[in-house]
């Protein structure tokens, strides 16, 4: 049996927006595991926890799999976190549209978010476009500030036999230069950061082979 471990991305929940579902779905001889990193209110908002207090749940997954071949499957930030755990156990890392850069943009979505603002705490509000709201605490912003996502990318790709799917249509980070990340397997796709219409059948297809 083989587990897909999935690593979702930036403030969303378990499911990465459906993604990771309708994955599920199109392999279903594969046994997927699917949680939250962030806090999850009643209404669906989500509260950002510090990254390594993500790493920490991802690791527990990681730990908890037994006997079966381990496939980290991440999404956007997901990939991030996957580069601050133990790998030992598992077999291989898929990065779907990985950021290059984690650099600050706070001020960047108070330009182009309506309602985004801090409040007296320091934590961020942040809607999102499927009409729920993250809250980004202190402590999550400084979690960031040490973390060199590329660094991070090579550290899996020198470890585990490493997969890197690039949307050339995101977005959200733009078109990033993943070809740096020596000894891993590139692969582009005409897509948006969410894989998402059409997309997603060429996402599937792309993932049938390497899965």
């Amino acid at each position: 049996m083989k587990t897909i471990i999935c690593s979702h991305g930036f403030g969303v929940r378990a499911d990465s927006r459906g993604m990771f579902p309708e994955i599920a779905a199109a392999f279903p001889d594969y046994y997927f595991r699917m949680f939250d990193y962030c806090e999850v209110k009643p209404n669906g908002d989500t509260v950002l926890r510090p990254i390594e207090e993500q790493a920490k749940i991802l690791q527990k997954e990681i730990d908890t799999v037994e006997g079966d071949e381990i496939t980290l499957l991440c999404h956007s930030m997901g990939s991030v976190i996957a580069g601050m755990v133990d790998l030992t156990k598992v077999n291989k890392i898929i990065l779907l549209a990985p950021p290059e850069k984690m650099y600050n943009r706070l001020k960047q979505w108070l330009k182009i978010r309506p309602g985004s603002h801090f409040q007296d705490d320091g934590t961020f509000v942040l809607p999102r476009s499927d009409g729920s709201t993250s809250y980004l605490p202190p402590e999550y912003i400084k979690s960031l500030e040490d973390k060199d996502p590329m660094e991070l990318y090579q550290k899996i790709a020198n470890t585990k036999p490493t997969v890197i799917v690039r949307a050339t249509n995101d977005e959200v980070i733009g078109l990033t230069n993943m070809a740096q990340i020596k000894n891993a397997q590139h692969v582009d796709i005409e897509a948006d950061h969410n894989f998402a219409g059409a997309a997603r059948q060429r996402l599937l297809t792309t993932l049938d082979p390497i899965l």
